[in-house]
């Protein structure tokens, strides 16, 4: 089923969304506090997200620029391989692909999901 008809229904938005929360919630120990979710095209799915700073982060930023770096790489990467597990186990989403990318002086975060429409 193409992702724009999936997205159509308000109910699958609010599972996305708790997936997603979910995972951001594990990894940073906060909640994001805008989320909206598009479909970009049948296969993908857009999530635009304003994110809380992580403190640790940002105290690190200043005299540990690359440890900063180093660590938000291998967050992202988390965050993508939980994600894709997480719509695959309760959302049935052939996830193929996820793409990802964070800008710290205005936390806002995009997601892209690319899935299978053929397995999905």
């Amino acid at each position: 089923m193409s992702v724009t008809l999936l997205l159509s229904s308000n109910e699958f938005k609010k599972k996305l969304s708790r997936c997603y929360n979910e995972v951001h919630k594990e990894l940073y120990g906060v909640g994001v506090t805008q989320l909206k979710i598009d479909a970009v095209n049948d296969t993908m799915i857009m999530f635009l997200v304003k994110h809380q700073r992580v403190t640790a982060l940002r105290a690190l930023e200043e005299h540990y620029p690359e440890l900063k770096q180093s660590v938000d790489a291998a967050l992202h990467q988390e965050f993508k391989r939980r994600i894709q597990k997480k719509l695959a186990e309760e959302m049935k989403l052939a996830v193929t692909g996820v793409l990802r990318d964070y800008e710290p002086q205005t936390a806002w975060a995009c997601t892209v999901v690319i899935t299978d429409a053929e397995k999905g």
